[in-house]
């Protein structure tokens, strides 16, 4: 009974105190208990969120692929995990899997992990099949031109390009530095608009009525400013110019060709509007197999290829974001560490989320956490030391 108790008071923080879910999205928890995390983490991230929100599901491969593994035990993880909030550490070498460590007492294998930022990235690559498919004529079309809403908002006339590179000229009204930056929703009317997150997922606000509120003629000058709406705004301008959608493109480009064995979910408000700044929900294993096909394309003689080996090339300084050792930012990627001695994509986000993905050797690691309370850097350390440090060939340059 006390036990339900304590369980009732803490959805009603999370159901009523908007500073709580505020700090809880900005710091993760890293002041709370690792009982009070744990509860957050599969209660309200993994439950109420998918509950306050129209659930689509991307079904799982017809054909579901197993990567091969021969994997040994890593102590020095493994106790990084019993003494922290880490919950997965996959590392594939390119060939099989040599690193696969969970916190079974927290998750099982196949649940599905919430993605936090690591979502963008999927919407970077979709961009890229769609550009390739002939739906997006160029990148740099303007967004108005596939998504009807943005005409009269900052965004009109901002090219697809600058979208997905975090250079939309929204400054003005998003800035999105730390989530604890003002919660300023007041009888439904936006004051401020410097946190696009909290009003979206506390449903005081839709997307597309945040997106209203904004003026073309605050646009600011084009240069990166990271902002969590973007790739709202792009993953709906897809959804809506696919004949099918964005869940039956994801299915087939990503679901299908990866061979997930699970499905993937994915969110949408009561507009029907998809969301994808964060919480996409996939399992582990796919989420690294996602990863191995990104490298597959990369290598591969094709349009996707080249649209990837764009991103890279025309990645754009990434300023003063906190991410500080990703010094570069493109199609919603990261990438420029230049402690990584070898061309690379990243899938970063909050709380400890993070792929790095070889482009030189298809060496692919995958981390997932509850919240930072460990030091990602060791881990990082432990893995990376196992990467091949070989220099690939130089990209050529496409007409993407």
């Amino acid at each position: 009974m006390i036990r339900l108790i304590i369980l009732m008071l803490i959805f009603s923080i999370l159901f009523i105190d908007p500073y709580f879910l505020q700090n809880s999205l900005a710091d993760h928890l890293l002041e709370k208990s690792k009982d009070e995390s744990l509860s957050f983490h599969k209660n309200w991230r993994m439950k109420v969120a998918r509950e306050n929100f129209k659930n689509e599901i991307v079904r799982k491969a017809t054909s579901p692929k197993v990567l091969k593994d021969n994997v040994k035990l890593n102590s020095r993880l493994r106790e990084i995990i019993n003494n922290s909030d880490l919950l997965s550490v996959l590392y594939f070498n390119g060939k099989e899997i040599e690193v696969n460590e969970i916190s079974s007492k927290k998750m099982k294998d196949t649940d599905l992990m919430y993605s936090h930022s690591m979502s963008k990235s999927y919407i970077g690559y979709l961009l890229g099949h769609a550009v390739c498919d002939g739906y997006i004529k160029s990148l740099d079309d303007p967004i108005d031109k596939y998504l009807n809403e943005t005409k009269g908002t900052v965004y009109e006339g901002v090219s697809l390009r600058n979208m997905v590179n975090m250079s939309a000229g929204d400054g003005s009204y998003f800035d999105e530095k730390g989530y604890k930056s003002n919660l300023n929703v007041k009888a439904g009317k936006v004051i401020n608009l410097k946190s696009y997150a909290i009003p979206l997922m506390r449903r005081d606000l839709t997307i597309k009525e945040l997106l209203k509120k904004t003026e073309k003629k605050y646009q600011t000058e084009q240069t990166f400013e990271y902002s969590n709406i973007v790739p709202d705004i792009v993953g709906n301008a897809l959804d809506k110019t696919l004949p099918d959608g964005i869940g039956k493109y994801m299915q087939t480009k990503i679901s299908e060709r990866a061979g997930n064995t699970e499905e993937m979910v994915f969110l949408r408000d009561k507009n029907d509007w998809a969301i994808f700044f964060a919480f996409l929900y996939s399992s582990r294993m796919d989420y690294l197999k996602f990863g191995k096909l990104v490298y597959d394309d990369w290598k591969s003689d094709s349009c996707i290829s080249n649209y990837l080996k764009e991103v890279l090339i025309k990645s754009v300084s990434s300023k003063e974001r906190k991410f500080k050792d990703y010094k570069r930012y493109s199609a919603f990627f990261w990438t420029g560490n230049e402690s990584l001695k070898f061309k690379h994509l990243a899938l970063r986000g909050h709380g400890g989320q993070l792929m790095i993905i070889n482009l030189d050797t298809g060496a692919v690691l995958s981390i997932h956490s509850i919240r930072k309370d460990y030091d990602i850097s060791k881990v990082e350390k432990i893995v990376l030391e196992k990467l091949i440090k070989f220099q690939g060939p130089g990209c050529a340059s496409t007409n993407f």
